[in-house]
């Protein structure tokens, strides 16, 4: 379920999805993925929360079907 909502979430915003990604798979700190994505650190973080609630509501949804 969550490769599919990651999958759904890269069409959808594919910077957040990759946000995601190096937050949670790869470990790095919001200040590393601004750097290595040539954005603030704020635009990080505002990506974060709302990607992080966004794929917590679709897994919710996936989960009652």
């Amino acid at each position: 379920a969550i490769h599919e909502a990651l999958e759904q979430l890269a069409r959808e915003s594919p910077q957040q999805s990759e946000i995601v990604k190096l937050r949670y798979f790869v470990g790095l700190e919001h200040a590393e993925i601004a750097e290595a994505l040539g954005i603030s650190e704020a635009t990080v973080r505002r990506h974060w929360a709302y990607a992080r609630s966004w794929l917590y509501a679709e897994l919710k949804s996936s989960l009652m079907r």
